[in-house]
């Protein structure tokens, strides 16, 4: 109970303790046992009538309802009872904490509403007992987990805020529009049809980046390239030579005896055309984001922003370094060009715009850390573990050493099991059993709680979107937009009234 709150009931003032009756429990907490008195008192609790005796109202001296000025309030001359709108459920544990000085809260309850109901009747979250501690806190653990998505999801997504006020300005009613109709596909048709034509291009990238690699897409070329040294086994006409060459270069480089030039193998020329569209393509929506953001560096520095520049900068980068230097388009040998290639992969991930679930999965892994931390612990615990003791009981010639053996300890603990390597002796085929089962142990520990983080906040995504398309459509039912612009006028009437009030009154 780190989280737990401290004060309230828990801090009560030590006067209290020389109260006749007065006990001190092991944990500070202090009750007053006055003995049981004949007279009772009646709470109408939302329309659920409690009966108790006073002296039990003040066992706990520091309760509001021990308080005479705070019953009195609310109490009813015609019924001779008090009156609270609460929620009765709540009320009764209350009731039944003042008894036995231990609150226990009903499990159907909610943890939030039962939060607001002990502030209202003063009691603290402290000294629920910790057999019903643990449900009420995952209520209010998922309440603060949904309320940081939604603040996330509208931070990505950038979302406009309830209550923003409409400039009457040319940029004002332009800006909003070319927003909505760059990011929010349900806001009208425009939109829609924009978002299919980004999500064909977005698909048209990640084909044209698979498909090159395709030698049934590559064609020959005799080039002039002095320094260029390449080696050659003598065939009947051509001799061959295959290395690794990055770029839209393919692999294979061949030099025809008795010439020369050298033959090199390219890719088509059409995936060049095709990555010249749709990096123009791109880069025009990016700048176009950043220009009719509302908040451009939100933008720039949101999950969504971050992405498409990652996306886009590989393929800069390479361009011109070939532009500098366009014979690294035929060497084989700079790693440098190679990791740009492959960090053109990034675009991928621009189908998490049009694809929530994507984004959903990217942040049920980075809120669920600490669940993967502590899955990697489990697993490198295990991977140290079952790789010394397989290096120790089985065939050295296969378990080499300790680090060699992280491979095998790894792939079995993930019950994948490639077959390369596997134990031939009776301990080693007992420690791999065991080595399989705490690998299931470690799964059905810790993935569980990342299907139920995802499928949380998946049903939350759902509703935020049903709950916007409902926004949405109210705002264009008719005079909806005049009206909220007539509100927005008269409220910026308004301040300007008060501020000039205000002012008036500091002269006077």
């Amino acid at each position: 109970m780190s989280s737990k709150k401290k004060g309230g009931l828990a801090d009560q003032n030590l006067l209290h303790a020389l109260l006749p009756g007065a006990k001190v429990a092991d944990d500070g907490k202090i009750s007053v046992d006055i003995g049981i008195s004949k007279g009772t008192i009646i709470f109408n609790i939302g329309g659920t009538k409690f009966e108790t005796y006073k002296s039990t109202l003040f066992k706990q001296p520091n309760s509001p309802l021990a308080d005479d000025a705070f019953l009195q309030r609310n109490y009813r001359e015609e019924t001779h009872d008090y009156f609270f709108d609460r929620d009765p459920d709540v009320f009764k544990a209350i009731l039944n904490y003042l008894r036995t000085g231990e609150l226990h809260i009903p499990s159907h309850l909610c943890g939030p509403a039962v939060k607001r109901e002990l502030q209202f009747w003063g009691v603290e979250d402290d000294v629920i007992q910790k057999c019903c501690w643990g449900h009420y806190n995952s209520w209010n653990s998922t309440l603060t987990a949904l309320n940081q998505l939604e603040k996330d999801r509208r931070g990505t997504y950038l979302a406009d805020k309830d209550g923003e006020q409409i400039s009457d300005t040319c940029w004002g009613r332009v800006q909003p529009r070319v927003w909505n109709l760059l990011n929010k596909p349900t806001t009208s048709i425009a939109a829609r049809i924009y978002s299919i034509v980004s999500l064909l291009f977005v698909i048209l990238s990640i084909i044209s980046f698979v498909t090159e690699t395709l030698p049934e897409f590559n064609y020959s070329k005799l080039i002039d390239k002095p320094g260029y040294e390449v080696r050659s086994q003598s065939l009947s006409q051509n001799s061959n030579m295959t290395t690794d060459i990055p770029g839209n270069v393919t692999s294979n480089i061949t030099t025809p005896s008795g010439s020369g030039k050298q033959r090199v193998i390219l890719t088509h020329p059409v995936f060049f055309t095709i990555d010249i569209i749709c990096i123009a393509f791109f880069t025009i929506e990016y700048a176009a984001r950043i220009i009719f953001a509302r908040k451009r560096w939100r933008f720039i520095t949101s999950l969504i922003g971050v992405i498409d520049l990652l996306a886009l900068l590989p393929d800069y980068i390479q361009f011109i370094v070939y532009g500098v230097h366009p014979e690294l388009r035929y060497e084989g040998s700079v790693d440098f060009i190679a990791i740009v290639r492959i960090a053109r992969i990034l675009r991928i991930f621009r189908l998490i715009r049009h694809v929530p679930g994507l984004w959903i999965l990217v942040y049920t892994l980075r809120s669920s850390i600490q669940e993967l931390m502590l899955m990697c612990v489990f697993l490198l615990v295990g991977v140290l573990l079952f790789s010394s003791l397989i290096y120790y009981v089985d065939d050295e010639s296969v378990f080499q050493s300790i680090p060699h053996s992280f491979w095998w300890a790894l792939i079995t603990m993930t019950t994948v099991g490639y077959g390369d390597m596997y134990p031939i002796t009776l301990w080693g085929k007992l420690i791999g059993s065991l080595t399989a089962l705490s690998g299931l142990l470690m799964i059905g520990f810790s993935v569980p709680v990342l299907v139920n983080n995802f499928i949380m906040y998946y049903k939350h995504m759902e509703y935020a979107d049903k709950d916007d398309m409902v926004d949405k459509q109210k705002t264009r039912r008719p005079g909806n937009i005049e009206l909220k612009t007539e509100n927005a006028k008269a409220m910026k009437s308004a301040n300007n009234n008060l501020s000039s009030d205000s002012i008036t009154v500091r002269e006077t």
